[in-house]
């Protein structure tokens, strides 16, 4: 089985942090694409066990967490919905990355304008 275009799935999906999100494409790695503004990164992967995941810090880093754990602190409904995250073939890759663009389109922008009060509540915020 050849393994999933992640690079490419995930620089197509989170093309709107480019495009309007006053995001730069800081690095990318056949797993890994990492996007940064004046304040925020964002972090894009894909772990060898198939898990897509999304992770924020600022900018300069101070405290990575999971977008999950954003969804499950502010809207638990949202995170349930994510389902696993995992991926294995292409069409899967497209499709987790397909619903964590859309999520965090929809209820990230706490995140991406970054919220301090925000950011300090993930700081002590467990799953």
């Amino acid at each position: 089985m050849t393994e999933p275009d992640f690079l490419k799935h995930a620089q197509d999906e989170f093309c709107f942090l480019v495009e309007s999100g006053g995001f730069a494409q800081v690095s990318s790695e056949p797993h890994r694409v990492r996007y940064s503004s004046n304040e925020v990164m964002v972090e894009v992967n894909y772990s060898g066990r198939g898990e897509v995941d999304v992770m924020f810090d600022e900018n300069p880093p101070s405290h990575r967490f999971q977008f999950r754990l954003f969804l499950k602190a502010y809207h638990p409904a949202v995170e349930t919905a994510l389902g696993y995250g995992i991926a294995n073939s292409e069409d899967e890759v497209r499709r987790e990355l397909n619903r964590f663009a859309d999520a965090l389109q929809r209820y990230g922008k706490p995140l991406l304008e970054h919220d301090r009060q925000v950011f300090a509540k993930m700081k002590a915020f467990k799953f």
